[in-house]
């Protein structure tokens, strides 16, 4: 077994630290989607919890596609 330099592992680790706060503050200084886009029209007051969540989920994916689409 190869012993890895621990330097080297403890940069990589700081290097994966850093760029995940950077990314935290990208998202939510820079690129914040719009929550008032969420079609509610499908959510009753009968509905079950995995409609819910699948009605989410489907507009989720919406605003990321319109989010990330070339137009």
């Amino acid at each position: 077994m190869v012993r890895q330099n621990r330097w080297t592992v403890r940069i990589s680790f700081v290097a994966v630290l850093v760029m995940a706060m950077f990314g935290l503050w990208y998202a939510t200084t820079i690129w914040f989607p719009a929550l008032d886009t969420i079609d509610t029209s499908t959510m009753t007051d009968g509905a079950d919890w995995i409609d819910i969540f699948s009605a989410v989920g489907e507009q989720a994916i919406q605003i990321f596609l319109g989010a990330t689409s070339g137009r």
